[in-house]
Formats: structure tokens, sequence, C-alpha cells
């Protein structure tokens, strides 16, 4: 509200609140002062005649009758207006001392109406630098897409001054198109309400854009406008294909050097087999059962680093829990198991390698679950994340060792296990733990944070 309008507006509320302004007091009060004396004076007259008349006096004592009846008339009617005078008089000063305090409020909260308008063109200022200092380019479009607001990033971004944007749709911009594209992360957020974002390769020059669209709505629910992000992010993705290659690499040279070796261990076991066969001295072959337990765990070494070479390089995805598990057992005989599977669709944010993971958790049954005839995968919800139970009702893991199982030494004596089911599954934050019954069987809680975790169908 504007100064001037307040200031307007508050001495209204307090006349409003007296019953009447000032203007219609001092109007109204010398006309009902009159309308009182006229009355007054009518009756006086109409009653005073009837009762002196009546009276059975002469015509001199009439006359003295009348002259006293004036008199009388005159200190009433003279009592009778300083009354009302008073009275009015002191309505009077009531009104004037509310508006005296109606002003005094009024120069107060113009004051604080005056602090608060500096306090909110210092805030202006300081939001309109940070708005434009944003490298980001950064609008404000309808519904339609057409350009309301912007800061100076669209000038670093595209060489146009911000002020040529204004009207322009952001899909011409954008992608150069007189329309908006079939992914257009606008359109989609029409259609769910929510950020949606898109990361796109420019046209004009080769590098890459990353486009996020908020929605704005009022305080009825609609959707009015939407808050517009365009960031350059050709150097991330550069960086990105580069670690990609790099990995490849890495994954290549690893295959070759893994093949190599496994070539050479299985050569020299059959050299050791040739010569074992021809030479039968005691001591020699002692010497020969020691290579060849130096070479079986050479072989369990490999099998190791063959499975733990593929961590990490796939990018994590969304992925049905309840599917992955059903391929996982599918390479086990787990026909005579029975399992049940209690995950209502459930989704989560893992390495492609969940598969293993799932894997590894059914061949631990099988192995060493002995009386095991069950399994069930199910979930519980919790306020910050959701945990997902393995359990089976086989003998169960020792308390000794339910640590144990989890580290690498462990595993390289007893072949690939439950230590590379914990990396795969760290990649994406996600824990696992053994907390089972022994005797009553295992059971394994996968905890997945909030965020990598969905329900996509009908729970």
């Amino acid at each position: 509200m504007k100064p001037d309008t307040l200031e307007k507006t508050i001495p209204d509320q307090e006349r409003a609140r007296s019953g009447a302004s000032p203007g219609s007091f001092f109007a109204l009060a010398p006309v009902k002062i009159s309308l009182v004396y006229l009355v007054f004076g009518i009756l006086w007259i109409v009653f005073s005649d009837d009762i002196f008349l009546s009276l059975p006096v002469s015509q001199e004592e009439l006359i003295l009758i009348s002259a006293i009846k004036g008199t009388v008339f005159i200190i009433v009617t003279t009592i009778l207006l300083f009354l009302l005078t008073r009275h009015y008089a002191r309505l009077g000063q009531m009104h004037n001392e509310e508006l005296r305090v109606a002003n005094e409020q009024l120069q107060v909260r113009k004051e604080e109406l005056r602090a608060q308008n500096e306090a909110l063109a210092i805030s202006q200022a300081e939001w309109e630098t940070t708005y434009n200092s944003i490298s980001d380019w950064i609008c404000l479009v309808d519904p339609e897409g057409r350009i309301l607001r912007t800061n100076r990033g669209v000038e670093s971004l595209f060489g146009i001054p911000p002020g040529q944007v204004i009207g322009k749709n952001c899909y011409e911009l954008v992608h150069g198109s007189a329309c908006s594209i079939e992914t257009c992360p606008r359109m989609r957020m029409l259609a769910s309400k929510q950020r949606e974002s898109l990361e796109i390769q420019t046209q004009k020059h080769p590098g890459w854009l990353q486009i996020t669209v908020d929605p704005v709505f009022d305080h009825a629910g609609n959707l009015v406008s939407a808050v517009h992000v365009v960031r350059e992010i050709t150097d991330r993705m550069r960086e990105q294909k580069a670690l990609e290659q790099a990995k490849k690499k890495l994954y290549l040279l690893n295959y070759v050097t893994f093949n190599e070796i496994q070539s050479s261990v299985f050569t020299l076991w059959g050299f050791q087999q040739f010569i074992k066969e021809r030479v039968k001295e005691p001591a020699v072959q002692s010497a020969f059962v020691k290579e060849g337990e130096l070479l079986s765990k050479i072989t369990k070494s490999l099998k190791f680093a063959q499975a733990y070479q593929n961590l990490g390089l796939k990018p994590p995805a969304w992925q049905d829990v309840g599917h992955v598990f059903l391929l996982a057992i599918s390479h086990l005989d787990f026909l005579a198991m029975k399992h049940d599977i209690l995950l209502d669709d459930l989704e989560i944010f893992s390495d492609p390698l969940l598969e293993q993971v799932l894997f590894i958790l059914a061949d631990n049954t099988l192995t060493h679950g002995k009386k095991a005839t069950r399994v069930t995968l199910r979930y519980t919800s919790g306020p910050e994340s959701i945990t997902i139970i393995y359990e089976d009702d086989g003998v169960g893991i020792p308390d000794t060792i339910k640590e144990e199982v989890f580290s690498p030494d462990f595993q390289k004596t007893k072949a690939l296990g439950l230590f590379l089911a914990r990396e795969i599954l760290e990649i994406t934050g996600i824990t696992i733990r053994e907390t089972g019954t022994p005797g009553q069987g295992a059971r394994f809680e996968i905890i997945v944070p909030r965020g990598a975790y969905r329900f996509p169908g009908p729970k």
C-alpha cells in the first residue's frame, strides 16, 4: 500500500469506529440544536397558552403572566442551549482527541512503512545483483514458453542482450526451432507439475546444455509460470566422457592381463601335471602339493579380481528388485527352493551388478543353508530409508563371523561372496548387514536411503 493511500485509509478507519466523520458531526450539530430549540419553543407556546388562558384572571394579570412566561422561556431555553452546546462541544473534543491519536498512529505507521520500503529496496537491489551475477541463464516463462523476465546470463550464453529476449519463446533461443521439441522439459513439466530436466547438445557450436524447469503455482494451486534455467555443462560432459573412456581402457587392460595370467597359470598347471606323473620321489611330490595349493590360491584370486573389475563400469540405474532377483536365481538350481517375493514393484537406484548381489545371497543359501527350503524377499519402510530383507530358513550364520563374512580376506578363502555384494551396493550409498539368528536362518538387511528407492507402479 502506498503512503498516501495509507494516510487516507487510517483516519477513515478511526472515524468508522467513532460512528461518524468530523465533517458530518460539525455539519449536523447546529441542525440538531435548532431542531431541539424549535420543538421546545412550539411545545412551550402551545401548552403554556392552554394553561394560562384557562385561568380565571383579569386582563392586567394575564399580561403580567405572559411577561413572566416569556422570561421563564428565555431562562429555560438559555439553560437548554447551554447544555446542548456543552454536550456537542465535548463530543467535538472527543472526536478531536480521536483524530489526534489516529494522526499519531498514522505518523508511526508511515515511519514503519518508510523503513520497510527502504529495507525492501535494499533487498531488491541485493537480489537483482545476485540474480544477474549468476552465470547460468535464469528466466521466468509463462505456460506457453514466452519469456517474462531474464537475468544477464542469456547474454554470456547466447550473446543476446536481456532486453531483446523478453516476449520471445524459450525454444527459439535454446533449440533454434519455431516450436517445442518432443523432449522439451517445459512440456513435460506442464504434465507432471514438478521439476523436469534435459541435457542436450547445442546446435550452433559444439557443446552441451542442461535445462531445468520448475513450476510456479499461485495460492489456488494453479500453474501460472515456470523458472527456466539453462546451464553450460560442456566441460562436465567432456570430463565424463573422458572418464568413461578411461574406464573402458582400464577394463580392457584388466581383461587382457587377466586372460594372460589365467592362460599362464593353466599352462603352468599342465606342466606341473606332466612332471608330476614322471617324477615319483616323495620329496618332489610334497613340493608338487605345495605348488598345487599355490596355483589354486592364484586361481581363486583371479576369479575374485575378474568379478571385481566390472564394478562401477556402467552408470547406476533404476531396477525392479523383484525382477532382478528372478533373473539372479535363474542361473542357479533353485527349483526345489520355495521363494516369496513381497516387494510391491519396488525399484532401487543401484549399480547394474545388483543381479550379482542377489545371486550371491541366493547362492549362499544353496551352499551354506543346508536345511534351507524357503527364501523370502520383502521390505520394511522407515522415516529416512527402506530396508529390503532377504531371509531363509537354513542354519544361519554364527554370531562370531557376522562381520567377518563381509571382509575381503574371508572371501578370498571362500571364493567370491559377500564382500563383492557389499562393494556393489555401496556405489549408490546402499548398505548391507546380517541380522539372522543362528540355527533359524540367515537374514540380510539391505538398507536403501531416501531418494534411492521408489514405487512406480500401483502399491
